[in-house]
């Protein structure tokens, strides 16, 4: 074989797989709110527990509470929990709590420090306390839609073990927020939506909904605590009793603010450290499947072929952008004269993110130091998720 030809190949298949998947998961996330119509109301709705973590008193705190409080939905109580006794964020809930006395909600604070997760120990306790069986679990940062959650119990079918939402990144007020919405909205939230239209279920964090007698049947506290990525280890925990997770046609909306750029880089490097750990396909795609390192390849490929390689290479980034650009203006998502260096400094940090979650497993979560776990099923781990399960109770 010619050796031009056998240099060219593999990177010009790599270069067409991913411009593919560019193209179809920007198809997918157009038709996402047509899967809308799946799904039919049976007008059952389970009473419901809705546990919200919480640590930092952040911009949009009060409005991502209300949110949850007033929804219309019958027999749903609300736990608010925290590691801390008293803090500016808990303040604020209570303040909330006076503004809705007639919504069942609590404080509780968790004592439970055994989970690689920071918030699944925050949560824990109130999963345990949780009257109800199915459990809801909300970042303090997400804003829910009215109704959200009627709409969401619809999906938690027999069959189905956890639901979750695809998060949309709103109001970023400046540029590391800018490169995080670029990150969530033109990223991950098209990729999120390809894998939904093929019928892949993820399970993420933002928002979970499931009943609290599967994940004991699946292991409870001792499936989740080694994990840094409580909700892909949550989603592993159903599957291992044959149930499936899947996402709602709806999406959920973050406010993003003002974000700094060592925030923005330790939340960064925490999802790409869990994904090498806990989803390495994953891990290896986002390389894979980004602008730059796609650019390179066609250029490359272009190269041996005898074609102009900078033409290529940015031809695939205009294409890249501009597609991108095209969804944010059709779905209504932030799109600003920010939007092109938001593009690009996302291309030229994910590579050098990447390289960084190949050599270490630590990484700052809400200021506290975590490390990403290994082996789910070590004696150590299992020992002291069982000592926080009896506590639990």
């Amino acid at each position: 074989m010619n050796p031009v030809v056998f240099l060219a190949t593999p990177v010009a298949i790599w270069w067409a797989c991913s411009v593919a998947v560019l193209v179809l998961s920007f198809a997918a996330s157009l038709a996402h709110p047509l899967r809308a119509r799946r799904a039919r109301n049976s007008g059952e709705c389970p009473p419901l527990s809705a546990l919200v973590p919480i640590k930092m008193l952040h911009a949009n705190f009060e409005e991502a509470q209300c949110s949850l409080f007033a929804q219309d939905y019958p027999g749903l109580e609300i736990i608010i929990s925290a590691a801390e006794g008293d803090s500016p964020a808990i303040c604020a809930a209570r303040k909330i709590q006076r503004e809705f006395p007639q919504v069942s909600s609590r404080l509780l604070q968790s004592h439970c420090n055994r989970a690689a997760s920071p918030k699944l120990s925050t949560l824990w306790p109130a999963i345990c306390e949780a009257r109800n069986d199915v459990i809801l679990t909300k970042d303090s940062n997400l804003r829910l839609e009215p109704h959200e959650l009627t709409n969401l119990v619809v999906h938690l079918r027999p069959g189905t073990g956890l639901v979750s939402t695809i998060s949309i990144a709103t109001d970023p007020r400046s540029f590391p927020a800018w490169i995080e919405t670029s990150i969530i909205n033109c990223y991950h939230a098209r990729l999120l939506m390809l894998g939904d239209a093929a019928g892949l279920g993820f399970g993420l964090g933002k928002v979970m909904l499931f009943r609290r007698s599967d994940l004991m049947r699946a292991g409870g506290f001792d499936r989740l605590a080694w994990a840094l990525g409580e909700d892909m280890a949550l989603s592993q925990a159903m599957a291992s009793l044959g149930l499936r997770t899947v996402l709602a046609p709806s999406v959920s909306h973050q406010p993003l603010g003002a974000r700094h750029f060592s925030d923005f880089w330790q939340r960064q490097l925490r999802w790409t450290i869990v994904w090498r750990v806990q989803l390495p396909a994953a891990f290896v795609g986002d390389i894979l499947g980004s602008a730059i390192p796609t650019a390179a390849a066609g250029a490359m490929a272009a190269k041996f072929l005898g074609f102009d390689g900078l033409a290529v290479a940015a031809g695939t980034l205009a294409l890249w952008f501009v597609l991108e650009t095209v969804l944010c203006a059709a779905k209504g998502w932030p799109l600003s004269l920010w939007s092109l260096p938001a593009f690009l400094a996302r291309e030229m940090l994910t590579p050098i993110i990447w390289l960084r979650a190949w050599s270490t497993r630590n990484v700052t979560w809400a200021g506290a130091r975590c490390e990403a776990g290994g082996n789910p099923w070590t004696a150590r781990a299992m020992a002291g998720a069982t000592a926080v399960r009896s506590s639990s109770k």
